[in-house]
């Protein structure tokens, strides 16, 4: 090989390493592919949404109306076209005409409006705390109270103290759903009755489906029911693991409920029937648990905010299943961090689920593909409805209403910074999707685009390449980092893009080397084996840095001082690719050695591109001959020998005599240090019987090498 001079870790180009080939068809050029849910989500969606498939399309335009109050109890579109909402402003409720909200009334001593349902062309409303039906007038007036729900139930001593949900049927009769009783009640005029009496604490959303049946859900054990006026049968068609049926709205052969999990913040006195059946009864059957999807694989799928809760809020987990009219059970969509308060279905089957937090409506179409539908910046969804064809939605903490209307006409993605991890020459672009997109790049070489970055740039030579996809050459210039934005018209959709580029190659830098024995016993001397030829193995170890992670192959070199050449080890007939070797010195002459170990990221990279590192050690020893005993001799009680290594230094001695146990001994000056040493053994003054005796020494070096040597005296 042609001597070069280069410093420890010099990078070069090469084609042929030490005389190894590398394989031709090594690949350049690297791609960045977005194409999942997890991936787009990673970048920002402005009036577009992200499905559970990796697909980004246009949202909605909203209208925001501002609201009286902190939070929205109940929403109601009356079939004039009148919105109005149940506050917690003292019982008042409000209708919203343009952009403006106007109280209509107040229901004497309430909390809060939690239910509104239209029969006929009458409002209904149920209040926290109240026992009562109180009748609306949109245009203004007082609320009238129309029946009361009274009566003994086998949960509670006599009448409801809150109606927690109303809906109404096409025949005018009006359902409510009502607390602490747990019990189901219809109305038709001024006359209520129970009909249907739960053993769980209440009532908690209710709804009737176009064939005329009425289904309720309950806290604090997630029951859904349901229940024939015709037949006056009641059947219980499923029981969840959670303790709250949020809501209930219809699809096509059954109900979506929402099943949650709701934790207490502030615990109340006492245990609730749940919590009791978990500590007396721990092996009974839970009812349907939720699988929960990993976080960050879908939309909701988030993670556990802890101690960063804003304080007060409510938590809980929530799922959506589909509970059909033969009582099969399907998961369609969980939340991992919040819960679900509402629930509305499009003609289509379009399921829209609002959230208790991070101000998100889910979207859950007939395919199961889940979105984020909408995202606003109040905290939580409180009521999701339809005004008219278009979906409606009022928010807590901030109460406010907003309105769709249409397709968002100036959707945009803006892709998460891509890091190259080097500077990159980029080449085409392509995209995926529906529509007219309108695709741009930058480029920089910070992490967060800012001065300094290029302009946004659209691709040049733009052209269909079959598959629905299109590509162009990516104009923005060289750099480590790279961003794409994609404008959508009302109708498009973008499924995946993909961006070539070909990074500045880096080598695989040596960092560290070490050479040790590949085994190394402590006090040879003393072991049974101290006698037999150490193992010529040293251990060959390197630490690398490889920051663009490129297969990379190593060539091994050692010369001996003195030396001019370097001698390439065999390693094999394969490229070494990992980051050790066992040298057997066996046949490498004793002396004083450095290793050079060279680095080629050839396998990955063509012979253009290829690079190459290098790193040399600090002279070390290879040392396979063992100590010199000399002159070993015996008299007046002492033992001398002399004992000479020519590259060693002598570290070591142990004796025994006629075959007992080995003792350590020492020199004459009482220190090894050096490579010849004088031996001092002081025989025992007793214990020796008279007549011939064995003597046997051994002595090791630094190297481990072991020498023996044995000689006999007489004791008189």
């Amino acid at each position: 090989m042609r001597a070069r001079h280069l410093a420890a870790r010099a990078a070069v180009p090469v084609a042929v390493v030490c005389g190894l080939v590398w394989p031709s068809q090594a690949v350049v050029t690297s791609t960045w592919t977005v194409e999942s849910y997890a991936q787009f989500d990673s970048g920002d969606a402005t009036d577009a949404f992200i499905t559970s498939l990796g697909e980004v399309r246009p949202g909605w335009q909203t209208k925001r109306v501002d609201l009286e109050g902190d939070g929205v109890w109940s929403a109601l579109r009356t079939s004039s076209g009148a919105i109005l909402f149940g506050s917690d402003a003292d019982g008042a409720v409000y209708a919203v005409s343009g952009d403006k909200p106007k109280k209509i009334g107040a229901i004497p001593g309430a909390i809060a409006v939690v239910a509104l349902a239209e029969a006929g062309s009458t409002v209904y409303a149920g209040a926290m705390p109240s026992n009562q039906i109180w009748k609306l007038d949109p245009a203004g007036g007082k609320p009238t109270a129309v029946a009361k729900l009274d009566g003994k139930s086998k949960a509670s001593d006599g009448s409801a103290e809150t109606v927690w949900a109303l809906a109404a049927g096409k025949d005018g009769t009006l359902y409510a759903g009502t607390g602490p009783d747990g019990r189901l009640w219809s109305i038709k005029g001024s006359t209520a009755k129970p009909v249907f009496e739960t053993t769980d604490k209440r009532i908690t959303a209710v709804t009737v489906t176009s064939d005329g049946a009425v289904w309720f859900g309950t806290s604090e054990r997630a029951l859904v029911f349901r229940h024939d006026p015709r037949s006056g049968e009641t059947r219980a068609m499923a029981d969840f693991a959670g303790n709250e049926i949020g809501a209930i709205a219809e699809v096509a052969g059954g109900v979506v409920v929402a099943a949650n999990e709701l934790v207490d913040v502030v615990p109340g006195p006492g245990k609730t029937a749940a919590q009791l059946e978990s500590v007396e009864k721990p092996s009974a059957p839970k009812g349907q648990a939720a699988k929960m999807p990993d976080t960050g694989s879908k939309p909701g799928a988030d993670k556990d905010p802890g101690s960063g809760e804003r304080k007060g809020a409510r938590k809980g987990k929530g799922a959506l299943f589909r509970v059909g009219n033969d009582g099969r059970l399907e998961q369609l969509h969980a939340l991992t961090a919040t819960y679900f308060t509402s629930i509305a279905v499009d003609a289509g089957g379009s399921i829209y689920a609002a959230a208790a937090d991070k101000g998100r409506i889910y979207l859950v179409e007939p395919d199961d593909t889940v979105a984020t539908a909408f995202d606003v910046d109040e905290r939580a969804i409180a009521q999701v409805f339809w005004d008219g064809k278009q979906l409606a939605f009022t928010t807590d903490d901030t109460a406010a209403l907003y309105r769709a209307s249409g397709k968002a006409s100036a959707a945009k993605y803006v892709s998460d910074v891509y890091d190259a991890k080097s500077p990159s020459r980029w080449g085409r672009l392509l995209w995926q999707g529906t529509g007219k997109l309108v695709v741009e790049t930058r480029t920089g070489n910070t992490a967060k685009p800012d001065v300094g970055w290029s302009a946004w740039a659209a691709p040049g030579k733009i052209a269909a390449t079959g598959g629905g996809v299109q590509g162009g050459a990516i104009t923005s210039p060289p750099g480590r980092y790279l961003q794409f934005r994609v404008s959508l018209p009302d109708d498009g959709s973008l499924r995946r893009v993909t961006a070539h580029f070909v990074p500045q190659n880096a080598a695989t830098s040596i960092e560290e080397i070490t050479v040790e024995p590949a085994q190394k016993d402590s006090q040879p001397t003393l072991k049974e084996a101290g006698a037999r030829t150490r193992s010529p193995v040293l251990k060959l170890k390197w630490k690398i840095e490889n920051p663009d992670n490129d297969d990379t192959a190593y060539v091994l070199q050692v010369r001996k001082d003195g030396d001019a050449d370097w001698r390439t080890l065999a390693t094999g007939k394969a490229p070494l690719t990992a980051t050790s070797f066992d040298w057997n010195t066996e046949t490498f002459p004793d002396g004083w050695y450095r290793l050079r170990v060279t680095s080629s990221d050839a396998l990955a990279n063509s012979p253009d591109r290829a690079l190459e590192a290098q790193r040399t050690t600090p002279l070390f020893v290879v040392d396979n001959t063992r100590p010199a005993i000399d002159g070993l001799t015996v008299k007046g009680g002492k033992a001398d020998a002399r004992v000479t290594d020519d590259l060693s230094v002598i570290t070591e001695m142990a004796y025994s005599i006629d075959d007992g146990a080995w003792q350590l001994g020492t020199t004459a000056d009482g220190i090894f240090d050096d490579q010849t040493e004088t031996l001092r053994i002081d025989l025992p003054a007793t214990g020796l019987a008279k007549g011939t005796h064995t003597l046997s020494v051994r002595v090791a070096d630094a190297a481990g090498n072991v020498g023996a040597a044995t000689t006999t005296f007489v004791v008189r």
